[in-house]
């Protein structure tokens, strides 16, 4: 299991927030953010130990649309989700203080 900084937007703030999360990948760092209810916006993650950095910048409330649809589905559904990550250098200083 590894550390994750998770910058996101709370509920209610005017400005991003810094969550610590742990996990043993990218998606189930973001599948843990989703689970919060009080997240609106996901900007990025990072792995603490290499300072990888996943770049989203979208709003939770659609993954958890698509989530709660996987989940009243049942496990012997024939739905399956992947979700595919992409790792990028940096985080443009401009986007990073963006809110949304």
């Amino acid at each position: 299991m590894e550390n994750y900084i998770a910058t996101v937007k709370l509920e209610g703030s005017n400005k991003p927030q810094e969550l610590i999360n742990f996990g043993n990948s990218p998606e189930e760092i973001v599948d843990n953010i989703v689970l919060m209810e009080n997240v609106e916006f996901l900007y990025h993650i990072k792995r603490e130990r290499d300072n990888s950095v996943w770049d989203f910048d979208e709003p939770l409330q659609p993954l958890r649309e698509i989530r709660k649809l996987l989940s009243e589905a049942g496990p012997d559904s024939d739905i399956d989700l992947e979700i595919l990550l992409k790792e990028v250098d940096s985080i443009d200083d401009n986007k990073k203080n963006k809110l949304n």
